[in-house]
């Protein structure tokens, strides 16, 4: 039976709605989801997707009308409540214990098996948690430590421990953000069984390409209401674009600056770091956007941070605008032209309780000293300008920047360093966890900046995105560059192959 012939919703809003000292988060809201339906969840940061999902998950209670679980009304007191009714939720930000063990995170929220005189008995931990993988056909070690395993896998247990509670709805926000072409399609995989078996998913994703793929039903917020609810099959990516912001996207992947190239402003030849990378050469020119692509663990960011000064290198050479270049460390590559924006905004570019103001202009307060001292009114200018020419949304420069929505974040660190008039500008996962209306504006502000003369360096998972705003395309395997893609061969099938070290093979036997 498909899911449009089932009765009985699983979950049931109805008008259900939810305020913010007085500001509508999500306006009266009717959807349902039946068993075995996997219903995607799309609109621009904002929308009211984040809401929806708490007041679901029992973080949030409503203030007005009311959610149906199996047909009864209901009403969540916590999260906790929320699961054990049988709604599970996997934040975009796992929650969970690096240094503990797989079995010890899997079971984190159940009673431990104890030997008679009280100690914990590990034989047994690792045996249940060896049984709940399996359950899944996960092959993964249950002594490793947490923060061994991959992105995918780290988001496999997540499914497993939720779904061992028997939860009947799972909620997954974000699910692809961190993975890699072969991981999305192994959780896709998962999720196909699950749904098999009656299992309801809400997918929240960015991802539109996803939302089709592996949908039934997409429903679309925008400022804080349901605009439209349809079968995945009977839309496209730009009718859900033209629903989620409102007007039509022209343009996700802008190509506006001449193809003439200035100098090489960054050349690496025959990089290497031990266990990180091997004689990885790339040159970009003025001008030039280079992408580089490949698996999640096959050495992209480490090239990166190693050409920022975060990491020495083992041999190779590099240059930076015409010469010699062997930084010390980031406060040396900035004083010389080169930013770095980092792959994880909040644990590597921010601090979530600092204010906007504080947060953009630590990086260029070096520029604004006099006697030692910050010259504080120039400084609130420069950044009152930034937010105006980055489009940053916010109340104002003091609001605290782990308040602000993902586009928004982002938009901030790329504020705090392009306002440096940098030469060269490595950025690495430039539009993660982004909406597609604030994607846009980033991949314009890059185009524009290659207009400018600038380098760019594109450190990016996202396959659409690597191959449509770059120049050329180096793809990295273990380690290495396995190959690099120019003009007709930048495609996602070579992009692929390369990254899984079968691209030479593939061109050897057509």
């Amino acid at each position: 039976m498909t899911p449009s012939a089932l009765p009985t919703p699983l979950l049931k809003l109805n008008l259900v709605e939810k305020s913010f000292a007085g500001v509508p988060a999500l306006k009266p809201i009717n959807l349902e989801i039946k068993p075995g339906e996997v219903l995607g969840l799309i609109g621009e940061n904002g929308a009211g997707k984040s809401t929806l999902i708490k007041l679901v998950s029992g973080v949030y209670p409503p203030d007005g009308g009311s959610i149906f679980w199996q047909g009864r009304e209901v009403q969540f007191a916590s999260p906790h409540d929320a699961l054990a009714a049988g709604i599970a939720t996997i934040h975009q930000e796992l929650a969970y214990f690096s240094y503990l063990s797989v079995a010890e995170n899997l079971l984190l929220s159940e009673p431990w098996p104890r030997r008679r005189w009280g100690a914990v008995d590990r034989r047994e931990l690792h045996r249940r948690a060896r049984e709940q993988l399996d359950r899944f056909d996960l092959d993964i070690p249950t002594d490793r430590s947490f923060h061994e395993l991959s992105s995918a896998q780290k988001q496999e247990v997540a499914i497993a421990r939720a779904l061992s509670r028997e939860a009947q709805l799972l909620i997954l926000d974000e699910p692809t953000a961190s993975l890699s072409e072969p991981e999305v399609r192994r959780l896709f995989s998962h999720l196909t069984r699950l749904r098999q078996a009656g299992v309801a998913i809400l997918y929240v994703s960015h991802r539109l390409d996803e939302i089709l793929q592996i949908t039934d039903r997409v429903a679309v917020l925008r400022d804080g209401e349901l605009v439209k609810l349809c079968r995945a099959n009977e839309t496209d990516v730009n009718q859900l674009v033209r629903d989620m912001v409102g007007r039509p996207l022209e343009q996700v992947y802008p190509h506006t600056r001449a193809a003439q190239l200035g100098p090489a402003l960054l050349e690496l030849d025959g990089l290497t770091r031990a266990e990180m990378f091997d004689d990885i050469t790339v040159k970009i020119h003025a001008g030039e956007i280079v992408g580089l692509a490949g698996l999640v663990g096959a050495g992209r960011s480490e090239v990166g941070r190693a050409v920022y000064g975060l990491y020495p290198i083992d041999r190779g050479a590099m240059r930076l605008c015409g010469k010699p270049w062997s930084p010390a460390g980031p406060h040396q590559a900035l004083r010389a032209g080169l930013v770095y924006l980092p792959e994880e905004r909040k644990r590597q570019g921010l601090v979530l309780d600092h204010s906007l103001n504080d947060s953009i202009s630590i990086g260029f307060s070096d520029l604004l000293l006099h006697l030692g001292l910050i010259r504080r009114q120039e400084e609130r200018d420069r950044v009152q300008r930034a937010m105006t020419t980055y489009d940053i949304r916010a109340t104002g420069p003091s609001q605290k920047v782990g308040t602000l929505s993902g586009g928004n974040q982002q938009k901030a660190l790329l504020a705090r360093w392009l306002d440096r008039e940098p030469n060269v500008i490595i950025l690495d996962e430039p539009t993660r966890g982004v909406d597609v209306g604030a994607k846009a504006e980033i991949h314009g502000l890059i185009d524009r900046l290659a207009g400018r003369g600038k380098a760019v360096l594109l450190i990016s998972s996202d396959l659409p995105e690597v191959l449509g705003m770059s120049d050329r395309v180096s793809v990295m395997h273990r380690g290495t560059i396995s190959a690099e893609l120019r003009g007709e061969a930048m495609t996602q099938e070579n992009a692929i192959l390369a990254a899984s070290g079968l691209f030479q093979l593939a061109k050897e036997n057509s």
